[in-house]
């Protein structure tokens, strides 16, 4: 964490002060006037930009976007520089965009004591009631993932191999970061941002921070609840700002969604969302893998892929085509969308230049079907039409 010198301390009070009585944005000397002893005004840019760094790290705006040359009504143009070295996707934003953006994000944000208190400025700044403890509950917010720590990964590698599978089966639900953290309790809902997408959600347990850092860079770790782990089809800052137009751009800062659109969040996710349930993955028989595991774990990807399985299911429906099942008929509304996808080519078929075909190549089907398609009797495996006969004879027999 960036330590500041005393200096940079008195200008980040005179900038908190600014914030605390609502005022307008200073002047460069202004603001070095106002500090005993005076800072020459040349020297106020480079302070500021070093306590912007540090309010990147507690996860705050950037607190210098309040300072402003003589005569113009924008931030100079270091400032702009700074950000979009932090944010590069802001460079398709003009500096007065930015400048606006950000001043509007100051004035919004509610959490100004982090940075008094980790300065150990007493400075009287709003703080959490009792009532928004409460609420809590209903909060949402936005959880920038670093594409460092998954270098080469796709979208869908993130999904399946760490949402589904690392975060689960390995962490537990542990999450851990390398920074201040967010500052919200149990019940949060966290929207996963990767590659400026949504790619999944989970429920927050709780936040535990370390004394000293873990490993040297973590600080603490979040603790999801690994049941309410879901992944889906990738979801767009558009779909988002046209439920909360205050989320005008996705950043590596912890962006909070209003909690009054909880439900629409909910429901966004929802219809973007292609279950796939634990049992999914193809059976082992025997605990050996069948005909190969290079070819078998091709076939794990293509029944898993979010991509593959939509345009299957858009086609075919919900409802498994070799015994009529339908989740939504047996057991509910709540239950319509759960299906598994089996591939059908066989694997001998399936080679390194095999591209799916999802309509061609991919079926919905049920579990207890699915598990009978990957299932090796007597040598052999039987293929949708044959296990459709077997449940006509059986049928018949009955």
């Amino acid at each position: 964490m960036i330590k500041l010198t005393v200096e940079q301390i008195k200008l980040a009070e005179q900038l908190l002060i600014t914030v605390m009585k609502k005022e307008p944005c200073v002047e460069y000397k202004e603001l070095g006037d106002r500090v005993e002893p005076i800072i020459h005004h040349r020297q106020v840019p480079r302070n500021i930009g070093v306590i912007s760094e540090l309010c990147f790290e507690l996860g705050l705006p950037f607190l210098s976007a309040k300072v402003i040359t003589k005569g113009r009504d924008v931030a100079g143009s270091g400032f702009y520089k700074l950000y979009v070295e932090y944010f590069p996707e802001a460079k398709k934003l003009t500096p007065r965009e930015v400048f606006k953006e950000e001043c509007k994000k100051i004035r919004e944000f509610t959490e100004w004591y982090k940075l008094a208190d980790y300065l150990k400025i007493d400075i009287d700044l709003p703080r959490p009631t009792t009532k928004v403890d409460n609420d809590v509950k209903l909060s949402i917010r936005i959880l920038p993932m670093s594409k460092a720590e998954f270098p080469r990964w796709s979208i869908e590698d993130v999904q399946n191999n760490y949402f589904l599978g690392r975060l689960i089966n390995n962490q537990n639900g542990m999450y851990y970061f390398k920074k201040y953290g967010m500052d919200v309790n149990e019940g949060s809902l966290v929207l996963f941002q990767f590659d400026n997408l949504i790619i999944a959600t989970a429920e927050l347990l709780s936040i535990d921070r370390f004394d000293t850092p873990v490993d040297g860079e973590n600080y603490g770790v979040y603790r999801f609840d690994v049941n309410s782990v879901k992944v889906f089809q990738s979801i767009t800052l558009a779909e988002i700002n046209r439920i909360d137009n205050n989320i005008t751009v996705f950043s590596q800062s912890k962006q909070k969604i209003d909690s009054q659109f909880l439900d629409k969040i909910s429901n966004l996710i929802k219809s973007k969302q292609i279950p796939i349930l634990p049992d999914e993955l193809p059976r082992q028989y025997n605990g050996k893998i069948i005909e190969g595991a290079k070819r078998q774990i091709v076939v794990n990807a293509y029944e898993r892929s979010y991509k593959a399985r939509k345009a299957c299911i858009e086609h075919y429906g919900f409802i498994c085509v070799v015994c009529g099942f339908d989740f939504a008929k047996v057991y509910g509304e709540e239950f319509e969308g759960i299906i598994h996808v089996h591939h059908v080519k066989p694997l001998s078929e399936i080679h390194e230049s095999y591209e799916v075909n999802p309509i061609k190549d991919l079926r919905p089907v049920c579990p207890n079907c699915h598990s009978a398609l990957h299932s090796k009797i007597d040598g052999r495996f039987y293929d949708i039409d044959e296990l459709k006969s077997k449940i006509v004879g059986g049928l018949q027999k009955g």
